[in-house]
């Protein structure tokens, strides 16, 4: 039972050491601290063998949130220089790992009071640290407005809007966006999806698809998103996943 867990959550406990630490060997060592502490060594009777998700992260962040333990030093985190150890720590477990408040609380060890504080501080810290150009794929004028009040609110900049595939793929080749929110259906009726299909050849970029066609995305084709917001959107869920698309980015 704990090697299947242990073997199902590896990765992702690779993922969230790896971007916390900056450093593939360190996370990854980090990792290997955690099971050789508190797995593969003989424990005593009150500490038990942990048992769920949340055990593991905990475990790990118990090194993480300590510079003492930390297998290698003068590390810098080059994504997240602007937000301090708890921040990244709680901004990535909420938006990448997409743990429920309560367990990020346990993970971390603070209250729900104390969680919000921090996660207000990093969204804020955050704008300065991942600020980049973004690119609105979205033909109806007014969707087009809110998403570029939503990002300039986070401290990005809205690059060039498109309407259309071919305008989407000449503007993503003379601007080079760090960020495209793409609309499915397109005013000419192309689609966003092929419009990214095609950036995608030239230039890699994290791209959300914000749609009220969603549907359309259970086709099994290539290169489906990986970030979805389905229209009408609330501007607290676009926020989330524009965070969750940089930091996934960031720490891969």
């Amino acid at each position: 039972m704990l090697y299947e867990l242990i073997t199902k959550e590896l990765p992702y406990l690779r993922r969230y050491a790896r971007a916390m630490t900056g450093d593939q060997m360190a996370g990854d060592l980090c990792v290997e601290a955690m099971l050789q502490e508190h797995v593969l060594k003989p424990q005593p009777t009150e500490a038990p063998l942990p048992k769920t998700r949340i055990d593991l992260f905990s475990l790990l962040d118990s090194i993480l949130a300590d510079p003492a333990k930390l297998p290698v030093t003068n590390l810098s985190v080059p994504a997240f220089q602007n937000l301090s150890s708890r921040s990244r720590r709680a901004l990535f477990l909420t938006a990448v790992e997409q743990l429920d408040s309560s367990a990020v609380e346990s993970i971390l060890k603070i209250g729900p009071e104390e969680l919000a504080n921090v996660l207000k501080e990093a969204e804020r810290d955050l704008a300065s640290s991942l600020a980049t150009e973004v690119l609105i794929i979205e033909d109806e004028a007014m969707i087009a407005f809110q998403l570029k009040e939503i990002i300039e609110s986070l401290g990005h900049n809205m690059v060039a809007r498109a309407t259309t595939r071919e305008e989407a793929v000449n503007q993503a080749r003379a601007t080079r966006p760090g960020l495209m929110l793409v609309d499915i259906q397109l005013a000419d009726n192309s689609s966003g999806l092929d419009a990214m299909d095609e950036i995608f050849k030239f230039h890699k970029v994290p791209s959300i698809v914000i749609t009220a066609y969603p549907e359309r995305l259970l086709s099994g084709r290539e290169n489906e998103p990986a970030f979805l917001i389905p229209k009408p959107f609330r501007a607290d869920h676009v926020k989330t996943v524009i965070s969750q698309a940089l930091l996934t980015q960031a720490a891969s």
